[in-house]
């Protein structure tokens, strides 16, 4: 699948909260965002020529709906930026994070427990 733009994963985040609901429906649920209903309509159209999105048309409002895992996008997401800002080391990453940044003691714990996960596999 084609890269999406930050616009348009908002509107999968929507899709993938609530799938099988119209334009008019997704307008409301992006009311923070302050776009058009036009504006809306164009990112939905491009999702569906990316074939991210489909749209359910039996009914006399069309209900789009997600074709495209949130994990598999997720995923593929983090291996673009991965590759692009850390030529794909996941420990470089991960140190950057780490070391310029203050983690809460929970993120801390939470981080640990994933390496133990790792580790352990």
């Amino acid at each position: 699948m084609k890269k999406l733009s930050e616009s348009e994963w908002m509107v999968m985040k929507v899709l993938w909260e609530r799938p099988h609901i119209t334009l008019k429906e997704i307008t409301a649920l992006l009311d923070d965002s302050e776009w058009s209903y036009s504006t809306i309509r164009t990112l939905v159209s491009r999702l569906v020529k990316k074939g991210a999105v489909s749209a359910d048309k039996t009914t006399g409002n069309f209900k789009y709906y997600p074709i495209a895992e949130e994990s598999e996008c997720k995923q593929q997401e983090a291996q673009k930026f991965l590759s692009r800002v850390f030529d794909g080391s996941i420990s470089m990453m991960v140190s950057t994070l780490v070391m310029d940044s203050n983690l809460s003691e929970d993120e801390q714990k939470e981080l640990m427990d994933i390496i133990e996960k790792i580790d352990g596999e």
